[in-house]
């Protein structure tokens, strides 16, 4: 298990628990996993996403983790 930054389809950011192989909370979709964004507070297919491809306003969006 590892915390990562996670992004949903609206854009919103937010540290998640990602587990490779195995998951309880979402529905794994490939490389995507449609699940709760706690960010919009709406189900959303998600996805990892790297701290360097986020822009200046997502990062201060980002709750520290």
């Amino acid at each position: 298990m590892s915390d990562t930054i996670a992004m949903c389809g609206k854009q919103h950011v937010f540290w998640t628990s990602w587990t490779a192989g195995a998951s309880i909370t979402t529905v794994r979709l490939g490389p995507r996993r449609l699940g709760w964004c706690p960010a919009g507070r709406h189900v959303s297919l998600l996805r990892r996403v790297d701290e360097r491809d986020l822009t200046a306003q997502q990062r201060t969006q980002l709750q520290p983790n």
